[in-house]
């Protein structure tokens, strides 16, 4: 894509720092579709005389679909796909809606492989779910049991929007990262007590300027704040899954600053490129550039992400996502995928 490209080279930045190779997927492969992300997962499968890694491809079938079969597919790379028969395909079906948590323990049962995280509609709403075809199918690996999360309040719909997972050193080598507008809107009170209501967002940015919306807009809109008050309940409702489904405490949880607004079905979408739809890459992480207010000259919210995950030893890279993904509802993770290495556990010495 043409709006793509400086992105791409702000990413390619990014990996060059890390021991990661980078793999991009040209135009006249993709065919413009952007969402690599959405359109791939990556596993692997294992045997005691061999393993190697696998492809699951997504019912969503959009330009990309022949990538994976194309350019993946080979005699030590494999390929799996579950596509529905008699039900629709919606956009819940699309794999930024397919995470896996890290190792956990959960009440004295131990899932070496993590936890499979999916999204789905709030329980007995009737609203969008990811096709039974592909739940069975994830469903019957057994070592990595699902967990549904409500993601439906979303207009995509897809659990990469509220949560992901930083490494770190201790007990248990990870923090969970989610969305908050809470976490905003506490960060916007206190800038704006120390005299920094004026601060505008969007600095910079074509056709953004001229509506100068500062901190003291965002803070007296009334509707806006209502409306992320509930998408806060929403957001909530999945953290208790969370922390009980993965053993969780609120010490394992780290809230990144996140505003929502409210789109014509009453579903949310970001309001300022969402930071928590970020790639990791080990301790480097390629953070959306969320052009927050700016208190002397610096992106308030950088400052307050930073300050958060630098301590423990991770080193944030802000990439300006608005043209090539955030103006199309997505950001950094929709647009870039990772395969990662196998875990060093084999999962046929685990009970499910």
């Amino acid at each position: 894509m043409k709006d793509n490209y400086l992105f791409l080279k702000e990413v390619k930045s990014l990996v060059e720092k890390t021991n990661c190779d980078l793999k991009v997927c040209f135009q006249y492969i993709n065919r413009g579709d952007r969402w690599i992300q959405d359109e791939i997962e990556f596993g692997y499968i294992e045997a005691p005389h061999k393993g190697f890694p696998v492809v699951l491809d997504s019912p969503r079938d959009g330009n990309l679909k022949d990538f994976p079969v194309k350019q993946l597919l080979g005699p030590d790379f494999g390929y799996v796909t579950r596509e529905p028969l008699f039900e629709p395909v919606t956009s819940l079906d699309s794999f930024g809606n397919l995470e896996v948590s890290p190792p956990v323990t959960v009440n004295g049962k131990t899932y070496p492989l993590g936890r499979i995280l999916i999204g789905s509609s709030f329980p007995l709403s009737g609203g969008r779910r990811m096709t039974k075809v592909v739940r069975d199918f994830l469903q019957a690996q057994q070592v990595q049991a699902p967990i549904e999360l409500y993601s439906d309040w979303l207009t995509v719909g897809h659990v990469d929007e509220f949560m992901t997972f930083i490494p770190i050193p201790g007990t248990k080598q990870f923090r969970m990262l989610m969305a908050s507008t809470s976490a905003c809107y506490q960060l916007f009170r206190e800038k704006q007590k120390e005299g920094h209501g004026e601060a505008i967002m969007f600095k910079g940015l074509a056709g953004m300027s001229n509506k100068r919306i500062t901190i003291n807009k965002i803070l007296s809109n009334e509707s806006l704040v209502q409306e992320n008050q509930y998408f806060q309940r929403c957001l909530d409702w999945n953290r208790d899954i969370l922390k009980k489904e993965l053993g969780l405490t609120e010490q394992d949880i780290i809230d990144l600053p996140a505003l929502f607004k409210m789109d014509e079905g009453r579903q949310a979408r970001a309001y300022f490129p969402n930071m928590v739809n970020m790639i990791v890459l080990d301790k480097d992480l390629g953070i959306p550039k969320p052009f927050g207010p700016q208190v002397e000259d610096v992106c308030c919210l950088e400052t307050h992400v930073r300050s958060l995950l630098e301590p423990l030893g991770l080193c944030c890279t802000f990439i300006d996502d608005i043209s090539a993904y955030h103006k199309f509802l997505g950001e950094v993770h929709c647009g870039t995928n990772v395969r990662r290495k196998p875990f060093p556990f084999k999962w046929w010495h685990m009970v499910p």
